[in-house]
Formats: structure tokens, C-alpha cells, sequence
């Protein structure tokens, strides 16, 4: 079994990136009761930003936290006052126990967002950071998004710079299909002092149709 690095902060990042599809989430799974502490530590600024840019553009009653991790997305959303029902999907049982402690979900999955347990239609809004990156989910998770947005929803998401042309042909695809619409795209920014030469922007689209109705 592959160990855990220490060292300089960036090793658990290039621990978890130079992982493969069937050790990801056991990685996430050992790494879950530090994750935290890490990424306080790194002056990771994702979870926060997300937040306050899903308000500003409205959350609505349901918000779905695709890829919830330990749940830091959603402190920051109850911080930001969000008060309706928290939906937190995660493919790491060990990830989701620690979001659990967290006590602002009022639901966590055990799931891949690639394939969703939650009705078409079903939530207000969808939020995801750090999810859309190397070794981990690509734009093919897009349409699952949308699928459970119902029509006039909003999807925040983080996106790095340095994968964004890839992941904004699939949502560039949606968009000309009538799936959703670019809303906003953040200039690119330092979110993850750990990793400064990686910027990322805050994507924000909304969501047009029902479900599998998309042409």
C-alpha cells in the first residue's frame, strides 16, 4: 500500500492527484481525519468563496454539495446563512463520517456524482469545490448535475485553470443544447495557497431544463 507523504504541504495534494480511480477514495478515506486541519493550515479559501458566490446568485430551498468531503462547503454555506435542506454526496465513506460530525447536513449519500441517487429536478442548487481536478471527475459529470438542477437552478463550481479548456467543452456542449447557461466566470484566482501556481475561477451557470428533456 502506498504511504501518505509528509513533508512539504503540497505531498498530500500530489498524493491524492497521482492516485488512481480504484485507490481515490481510499486515499480520501485515510486522509479524512486530518483533512481538515491541512487545509486550514494551507489557507484553503474554495469552501468560502463558493458559498458566498452561491447566495449571491440564490441558493433556494435544496442545495446539493457535489463532492461534500468533510463538509466544508457546507459550514461555509450555514455561515453564509443558508438555512433550507443540505444534500452532501460523497464516494468516500470515511469523508462523509467526518462531515457527519460537521452536523449541518440534513442528508449525506454515499455516491459517485457521476451517477447520482437523487431524482431529476430534485434541488434548488448544486455547489462543488476541488472535485473538477486531476485524477478525480471531468466535465462528463456536467449533465448528472443538471439532470437533479431543476429549471432556474444554480451550479457553482470551482474550476483550476490549467484543466478549465477540457472541462468547458462538456459544459459548453449542455449549454448549446440548451441544458444551462454561462452565468458568471470568475477571473482566475489563488484559492489554494498550498498549491500557488495553480489558479482557479468560480464558474456559475444556471440550469434551463428539466431533467432528461434536453434535446
Amino acid at each position: 500500500m502506498t504511504s501518505q507523504r509528509s513533508g512539504d504541504k503540497g505531498d498530500r495534494l500530489d498524493w491524492i492527484f497521482d492516485s488512481d480511480a480504484s485507490s481515490l477514495a481510499e486515499r480520501y478515506d485515510r486522509w479524512a481525519s486530518t483533512y481538515d486541519t491541512d487545509h486550514d493550515e494551507w489557507g484553503w479559501r474554495g469552501p468560502h468563496a463558493a458559498a458566498e458566490c452561491l447566495m449571491l446568485h440564490g441558493s433556494g430551498s435544496v442545495v446539493l454539495d457535489a463532492g461534500c468531503g468533510t463538509g466544508q462547503v457546507g459550514v461555509a454555506l450555514r455561515s453564509c446563512g443558508f438555512e433550507g435542506d443540505l444534500i452532501g454526496v460523497d464516494f468516500s465513506s470515511g469523508m462523509l463520517a467526518t462531515a457527519a460530525r460537521q452536523g449541518v447536513y440534513d442528508q449525506l449519500v454515499h455516491a459517485t456524482i457521476l451517477d447520482l441517487p437523487l431524482a431529476e429536478s430534485s434541488v434548488d442548487a448544486v455547489i462543488s469545490t476541488g472535485v473538477f481536478t486531476h485524477g478525480h471527475v471531468g466535465g462528463e459529470a456536467f449533465s448528472e448535475l443538471v439532470r437533479v438542477g431543476g429549471h432556474g437552478s444554480v451550479a457553482v463550481i470551482t474550476v483550476r485553470q490549467d484543466i478549465a479548456d477540457d472541462l468547458m467543452v462538456d459544459a459548453e456542449t449542455l449549454e448549446a443544447a440548451g441544458r444551462w447557461q454561462l452565468v458568471e466566470r470568475s477571473k482566475p484566482q489563488q484559492l489554494h495557497p498550498a498549491r500557488d501556481e495553480v489558479l482557479q475561477s468560480l464558474v456559475v451557470w444556471r440550469i434551463l431544463t428539466l431533467g432528461n428533456e434536453a434535446t
